[in-house]
């Protein structure tokens, strides 16, 4: 019998910024303990808020009667502890966030500035007494203000901020700023039929998600089913799941199995070629694939298989590089949606004109639309490189419909 600790704990700083001012300050410290128990190819699992005594390890073997199949067992004799971002304290952040606020306050006062800044430390660890020792300390801060016109009727006309591991209150308002002038100043959609986009891979995730779902690709569920080696998009495409600290969100380097990437990532479709689906232990051994550390759930869940971790590799060139001089829209899309032959669609609500590594002016509302094949294909322009706060984006050609 094995006993195994899988153990979350969250420390935040939420501040909540109504008018431009910070109304209330809110913290947590929680830990979340599941206790697993593996035996003779079953698995037993009980959680519980807070540290694990004896009753939260003695109901996990009572749960063994329940027959949760895992015959592939836990993780033995392996190490490795890491701790990505910086250390702030909580009077360090607030006064960040006030000296970002009072500057925002002061140079756009036609701006009313809301909703909740937060300052997020998680820690993630998986042990056993077989030798299994995983850590991963995470912090960063989450900023996505929203912004109004004083004269505006709806809920927030356009969002700033980003995800950062070190906040400093000069660099977000100069991003910040960036994309407030430039909402100030109305232009019109580019001429033509078609134009280069500045896009999240996450905007296409529900294909990405269901298409490269291991056992939907084996049981011909999968558009992609039957395609696997195949040349399907651009060379210049490779699409990972990334537990590295250069993904555009913050995962673990081991998955809730507690299964490790070599240099923790591994592609899925590389230089446009589809090499596997996404997997966890059960669907590997079902399918008799690679196992690519894809299983999630929450401290007192069975594991079971996710797409979360998945993003696009950078082509080595910023999106200036890309570009090479022509303008983008770089868009806040409002959804989208991908059909079974690779049709996509999405309203975009909020866009600005982008060219030479400025925003020029706030773009109308309309839609996009293109075929994935194609989109990631022939139209695919390529992913630039990490960038603190706002990630990595792809460049692609889409259909502007107006």
């Amino acid at each position: 019998m094995i006993r195994e600790l899988y153990q979350q704990t969250l420390r935040e700083i939420s501040l909540n910024v109504t008018s431009g001012e910070i109304d209330s300050l809110r913290k947590k410290n929680i830990t979340k303990s599941g206790c697993r128990v593996y035996d003779s190819g079953y698995l037993g699992i009980a959680g519980i808020l807070g540290q694990p005594d004896e009753k939260t390890w003695a109901q996990a073997k009572a749960n063994l009667t329940r027959k949760i199949p895992c015959p592939w067992g836990a993780e033995t004799g392996k190490q490795r502890k890491v701790s990505y971002g910086g250390q702030m304290e909580p009077e360090a952040f607030l006064a960040e966030v006030e000296k970002l606020l009072a500057a925002l306050r002061q140079a756009y006062p036609q701006f009313i500035f809301s909703n909740k800044l937060n300052w997020v430390a998680e820690e993630t660890s998986l042990r056993n007494d077989m030798g299994l020792d995983y850590f991963c300390q995470n912090s960063y801060a989450e900023v996505g203000i929203l912004v109004r016109a004083q004269e505006s009727a709806n809920i927030f006309d356009t969002v700033i901020g980003g995800t950062y591991q070190n906040f400093v209150a000069e660099n977000v308002l100069k991003e910040a700023s960036e994309i407030l002038e430039a909402h100030l100043h109305p232009i019109s959609l580019p001429e033509g039929e078609k134009a280069a986009v500045i896009a999240g891979i996450d905007l296409f995730d529900r294909a990405w998600s269901e298409g490269l779902h291991t056992q939907k690709l084996a049981r011909n569920a999968s558009p992609f089913s039957g395609k696997l080696g195949k040349q399907l998009f651009s060379q210049d495409f490779t699409l990972q799941v990334n537990r590295s600290n250069t993904s555009d969100y913050k995962f673990p380097f081991f998955d809730a199995e507690g299964t490790t990437l070599e240099g923790d990532a591994i592609s899925l479709i590389e230089n446009g070629v589809l090499l596997r689906g996404y997997s966890d232990k059960k669907s590997a051994e079902e399918h008799g694939v690679a196992l690519t550390a894809s299983a999630a759930g929450n401290y007192d869940d069975v594991p079971s298989l996710s797409a979360a971790a998945l993003d696009a590799a950078p082509t080595g060139k910023t999106i200036d590089e890309i570009l090479d001089g022509r303008p983008a829209l770089y868009i806040m899309p409002s959804g989208g949606d991908v059909t079974p032959d690779g049709s996509f669609a999405t309203p975009v609500q909020i866009a600005y004109l982008y060219q030479n590594g400025h925003f020029l002016g706030r773009l109308p509302e309309f839609s996009l639309r293109g075929n994935l094949y194609e989109l990631f294909g022939k139209d695919y322009l390529g992913c630039a490189q990490f960038v603190p706060g706002v990630g990595s984006r792809c460049v692609l050609e889409m259909t502007i419909v107006r």
